[in-house]
């Protein structure tokens, strides 16, 4: 209990000093707030890759749907009372039914035949999305649809509202930091609760046991499709919600949020960071963002440069950035277990206080 307390106590400091962390390197505030939010979607798909060992190129259908869905909600459905909350949960919700229906087809498949029909489902979104004009407007998309301000019981938070003036030297000013960082941050300390306690219970222990052996964890009583389903859809609505805060934090969305390189992008985010790591996802959609966003200002050859970043920690960290904590982590627990677990050292034996027999 006091390890996980202490866990989520140094995420949380992480997440307050992220943002002048990342003005020190030349980035800024909003990119903050984009990489929590896509680092949600990058953490559910480690849930489905890492823990369940499904690789799925199909999760930018979840994404671009749960955009859709939220700007829909405020700027369509309900265009006289637009809601934050009831744009955010319209979106989780129908991005959960669609990957109950679409994983209840797919979780059977292994391997290549796995990746290939989420591939293809994605792609008939992508299609759907595209051609449905009158209500997606095409390739145009939805443009310049502000979100309402979060409702907090009998009020509510303009969430575009920077925070008090602060000037912090190097660091910047807090002013440069909007509500939408601090909400950001919340929900993703929330998703990571979540995804930890699911993967250190018994759902994770039967997730892995599925990814390592799926026939001896079938002989052992557990069906594997029921629990990879769980995961599959848990990851679909956990990549809706990223989906859902995108839409709204930028005030748009297009259909190149279904395409399929932002399916890869996940998948990128997630092995460089480190599969099988909470943490790792979120560190490789920093670190590939930031490459994007502001290396790409500063030299027009940055695509080589992510490109051989992408090698270098392929090639010596196979296991990701996060990689190297992770094992070791694992070695500290396997030395717990033997010393627990070690037959008592013999004693001396003591002299008797009685003659001899």
């Amino acid at each position: 209990m006091m390890r996980d307390l202490r866990f989520y106590l140094l995420v949380a400091l992480g997440l307050v000093a992220f943002p002048f962390a990342l003005h020190l390197i030349k980035g800024y505030p909003g990119l903050a707030t984009q990489i929590l939010i896509v680092g949600i979607a990058a953490v559910g798909f480690n849930l489905l890759l890492g823990y369940a060992g499904l690789l799925s190129y199909g999760q930018a259908m979840f994404y671009g749907v749960g955009s859709y869905v939220s700007l829909l909600t405020v700027s369509r459905f309900f265009p006289a009372h637009p809601n934050f909350w009831l744009a955010l949960i319209l979106a989780v919700a129908l991005v959960t039914v669609m990957a109950s229906l679409i994983g209840a087809l797919t979780v059977r498949l292994y391997g290549i035949y796995f990746a290939l029909l989420t591939l293809a489902f994605a792609q008939m979104f992508f299609f759907i999305v595209f051609q449905w004009r009158d209500l997606t407007h095409g390739d145009d998309g939805l443009q310049g649809i502000t979100a309402p301000p979060l409702p907090l019981g009998f009020t509510s938070i303009d969430l575009t509202t920077a925070l008090p003036a602060a000037n912090l030297g190097p660091l910047g000013n807090l002013a440069d930091i909007h509500y939408w960082y601090v909400f950001a941050a919340i929900v993703l300390l929330l998703v990571l609760v979540f995804v930890r306690t699911l993967t250190t219970s018994q759902f994770g222990e039967v997730l892995r046991a599925i990814r390592e052996n799926e026939e001896r964890s079938t002989f052992v009583g557990f069906d594997p499709a029921r629990y990879k389903l769980a995961a599959f859809v848990i990851a679909g609505a956990l990549t809706g919600l990223s989906g859902a805060l995108k839409g709204l934090y930028e005030t748009s969305t297009s259909v190149e949020t279904l395409n399929i390189e932002t399916s890869g992008s996940f998948v990128i985010y997630t092995v460089l960071g480190g599969v099988h790591t909470l943490l790792g996802p979120l560190v490789g959609t920093g670190l590939v963002m930031y490459l994007q966003n502001v290396i790409s200002g500063v030299t027009d050859s940055w695509r080589l440069i992510e490109g051989l970043v992408f090698v270098a920690i392929v090639i010596f960290l196979p296991g990701g950035l996060l990689g190297p904590l992770r094992d070791r982590s694992a070695a500290r627990r396997r030395l717990a277990a033997t010393v627990r677990t070690a037959p008592p050292s013999p004693t001396a034996p003591t002299a008797s206080t009685g003659g001899a027999p």
